[in-house]
């Protein structure tokens, strides 16, 4: 038999209404039994009946079935794809994060919450004898139900923190320490996100459970509550000593957030540049140093709360804290930049603004950028031209957007081809290296005149071959002269495509089932079409009739069942988009949003670059990729290789000095290889990539400035210059090229960006990126004279149109049906000169078929048509 309460475990508040009703303690200092909780019917309640529980489990995996089946099917393609340990080892650092959370945050709920229950559960409700939390059915089961719900919420969002774990366990040093605190750059992109993680997960965690403990209590106390006699003294012990230590917990953990806020001074955005400033240091650093002393005083006013209840140190504590934040962290600063800084302001952040413009051109690859002097620029002659025979030969004439809609026009050939983008590149075509734009010819299913099942995954599974043109050569009508293209594919050159097929694409977003016993749609042919059989070792075999009900039941493909096409040595070809693939495998890496196609050995081989990314370097100034994102840090340290044929993917390390590659590198060993194990065939490929390519010009807009006092007054701050494309004027895209770089022996390949002065119109400098294997990665900027007036990219489209034999001529094409488009504007060094060239096309409003008819070349302001 349980210990009846005694009169002395009955809150001061509930014996003071109790004795104002003229109830009396009796005889033997007891109070009368709680009532025994209530069944229903005499059976017992649900929560302790075998067969809920059951059903319970039964309705789980129900629900998760789907789940379950697409983890099965993921380590099968893993398996087959040679991945397993990586798809192993991000499962079991998800999972072990998320078992550790789940123990922890159900072992802080569970013993916060039950412990206030059963010490509120001794308050009774006067005369009647009844604990109000004794009323609830269930109550016990209800509290460990809501506990498991959120320690599970906890242990989710500490689970997808899978990959900050990791570089926290695999990271290293970078080798360098920021100015301030002298920390390695290591720490800020490895343990500071840990750390700020940590504190962020255990603030929330901490305020839930105090939150439950007084809701428990409220409960317990709500019919006093309600009359309006509670008072604060009240409080029960139990209620008392359990915020005491939350709540004292909590305020620790502030004070933990505080000192990480310390190392966030190196981000600031408030000075004149991004990172810590005069202001920072001298007055923000110093508030954090007092509010956390304030922060901790107050945790242990709380703490002491455990023995007695004292709210005035409580109160001292939380003046002091608003005190230091107003005054210290508001006032004192904002006087500080006002009458201290501001007039002094280059003297005062001189260090600060030597320490960003440093930081940030070490963090976007900046610090090594070779410049040097263009020279006086001279006027191009026949010299010229002949020294960079080569050069000319390959200059650009056809812009990837109109060419794209050519292609379209003269070689998708059929209505369920269709291809995705128009790529750069340069091949040793007989004996000499020339620059090329090619496609990928793929299959768009949609456009399938009869779209049956059969037809979507059996029989056209594949896109075929490719269409290459030279960049500078056209027909008398105007149109791209092909040197690879039709169906079957024709070259006229010595490169061949023996594997013509394209299984994994830009534009293959489907699953399909190869190897069946039905032939498989190659292209058509004049008299009957030409299928195939996939032979490749791509995909995961059908097998026997088990896994076609797997696949059945994660594809949603009954047919699969019923099919007599599937064998078992049908495979399904998954995840066959190229980039869905390479980020199903490694999704830590962000992609660059232009792979490009290759032909390697007459096999048909996608090259994707890669980049490791952060925004957690100090100092160094945030900027917005291409997609949106905002980074401080990136570096292209990885390039990867996609069969299109077997869908094989391949990574190698192109930026070993890279601490975050190195600590993938670490995490996944095998799954990288060194730069040494590339494919010699591929080497000559290789290209810088745009997307990293525009973040790094547009940061070196201002961070060529390395002199502290001309950065300060933004003496040379320069623009991406301005073009017109198709009548829209917009900023300058970087392109290819094929030239030699002034000052060296040999032709190279480059991706070059022209610079101006912001606000103004002529060239004043402009950078490349060297691609060929033996330099690649190295940034070159060349500096115009500053005296001198060189034409930039906007001033010659002014010349153009002021031209009185162009404008008259464009004004003639762009009546009767038919518009002129003007093409990409190319700026090419040659020599100690320039040489501008712009490609005209005329488009009809019927058939959308762009045709190159003239070329627009200049040299200083002479325009030729």
């Amino acid at each position: 038999m349980s210990k009846l309460p005694q009169y002395s475990d009955i809150p001061e508040v509930f014996r003071r209404a109790m004795e104002d009703e003229g109830w009396q303690e009796d005889q033997k200092g007891q109070a009368p039994p709680p009532p025994t909780p209530p069944t229903v019917n005499g059976e017992k309640p649900w929560w302790v009946n075998r067969r809920v529980w059951l059903l319970i489990g039964f309705l789980f995996i129900l629900f998760s079935f789907d789940w379950i089946i697409a983890q099965y099917v993921d380590w099968l393609w893993f398996t087959e794809r040679t991945y397993a340990n990586v798809w192993l080892t991000q499962w079991g650092v998800q999972i072990g994060v998320g078992v550790v959370a789940f123990v922890i945050a159900t072992a802080f709920l569970l013993i916060s919450w039950h412990t206030a229950r059963r010490t509120a559960e001794r308050i009774v409700v006067p005369r009647t004898d009844i604990s109000p939390l004794r009323t609830v059915p269930g109550l016990s089961t209800i509290v460990t139900v809501v506990a498991l719900f959120f320690a599970f919420s906890f242990a989710s969002a500490a689970a997808s923190q899978w990959n900050t774990v990791l570089l926290f366990i695999n990271g290293g040093a970078y080798g360098v320490s920021d100015p301030i605190f002298g920390m390695d750059i290591g720490f800020y992109l490895f343990d500071l996100p840990i750390y700020r993680f940590v504190q962020g997960w255990f603030l929330p965690l901490v305020m839930f459970a105090l939150l439950g403990v007084i809701g428990l209590y409220v409960l317990a106390l709500l019919p006093v509550i309600q009359t309006g006699q509670f008072k604060w003294e009240d409080i029960p012990d139990g209620l008392r000593r359990s915020v005491a230590v939350l709540g004292g917990f909590f305020f620790m953990l502030w004070a933990v957030g505080y000192w990480l806020e310390i190392y966030g001074l190196l981000f600031s955005p408030r000075g004149i540049v991004f990172g810590a400033g005069y202001t920072d240091i001298n007055a923000s650093l110093w508030s954090l140093y007092v509010q956390i002393a304030a922060v901790l005083l107050l945790a242990v006013a709380v703490f002491y709360n455990y023995f007695r209840l004292d709210w005035r140190p409580i109160v001292a504590s939380v003046i002091l804290w608003v005190a230091a934040a107003v005054l210290l962290g508001g006032v004192y600063p904002a006087l500080l930049q006002r009458f201290v800084v501001e007039p002094t302001e280059l003297t005062r952040e001189t260090p600060y603004m030597r320490s960003n413009i440093e930081f940030t051109r070490m963090g976007f690859g900046l610090s090594d950028v070779d410049v040097r002097p263009f020279g006086t620029v001279g006027v191009l002659d026949e010299g010229d031209i002949l020294d960079n025979e080569l050069a000319l030969r390959n200059v650009r004439l056809w812009d990837y957007r109109p060419l794209l809609q050519t292609y379209r026009q003269l070689q998708e050939l059929r209505p369920y081809y269709e291809f995705n983008d128009v790529d750069v590149d340069r091949y040793v075509i007989n004996g000499e290296v020339r620059q090329v734009m090619l496609a990928g010819r793929e299959l768009e299913k949609s456009l399938l005149p009869n779209s049956t099942w059969v037809n979507q995954k059996l029989e056209f599974t594949h896109g075929y071959g490719v269409v290459m043109n030279p960049v500078d050569r056209f027909t008398a009508q105007g149109r791209p002269e092909f040197f690879i293209s039709d169906l079957p594919a024709r070259s006229n050159i010595d490169i061949e495509v023996t594997r013509p097929e394209i299984y994994f694409g830009e534009r293959t977003n489907d699953e399909v089932f190869v190897a069946s016993g039905l032939p498989e749609f190659s292209y058509p042919d004049d008299e009957r079409n030409v299928y195939t059989s996939y032979s490749g070792s791509g995909g995961i075999p059908m097998g026997g009739s088990a896994r076609q009900l797997l696949f059945a039941l994660h594809l949603g493909e009954t047919n699969l069942l019923f099919s007599d096409y599937i064998t078992p040595q049908t495979r399904v070809l998954l995840y066959r988009n190229i980039q869905q693939r390479v980020s199903k495998i490694t999704p830590f890496l962000q992609l660059d949003r232009d792979p490009y196609l290759v032909i390697n050995e007459g096999r048909l081989v996608w090259v994707q670059d890669a980049y490791t990314l952060s925004t957690n370097f100090p100092y160094s100034q945030p900027a917005q990729m291409p997609n949106g994102r905002w980074v401080n840090y990136i570096r292209n340290s990885v390039k990867v290789t996609v069969d299109a044929y077997n869908g094989n993917v391949q990574y190698y390390i192109f930026d070993e000095a890279d601490p975050i590659i190195r600590a993938y590198d670490r995490t996944f060993p095998g799954l990288f290889l060194p730069q040494s194990a590339f494919p010699e065939t591929l080497l000559p490929h290789i290209r810088y990539p745009e997307d990293m390519f525009k973040v790094q010009t547009r940061q070196y807009l201002t961070y060529h400035m390395t002199d502290v006092q001309v950065f300060y007054n933004k003496e040379d701050l320069r623009a991406i210059p301005d073009e017109i494309f198709d009548g829209q004027t917009q900023p300058m895209e970087p392109y290819y090229v094929l030239f030699r770089l002034p000052g060296e022996e040999q032709t190279e390949y480059l991706l070059i960006q022209p610079y101006t002065p912001s606000g103004k119109r002529n060239m004043i400098a402009w950078i490349a990126a060297r691609s060929d294997p033996e330099f690649y990665g190295q940034l070159v900027a060349y500096e115009l004279p500053k005296q001198e007036f060189v034409v930039g990219p906007i001033q010659i489209e002014g010349f153009i149109d002021q031209e009185t034999g162009i404008s008259e001529q464009f004004s003639l094409w762009n009546q009767g049906g038919s518009r002129v488009i003007r093409g990409n504007l190319i700026v090419i060094p040659l020599n100690d000169s320039f040489l501008y060239v712009e490609p005209i096309y005329l488009e009809s409003s019927t058939s959308s078929l762009p045709e190159l008819k003239r070329v627009l070349v200049a040299r200083g302001e002479r325009i030729v048509m």
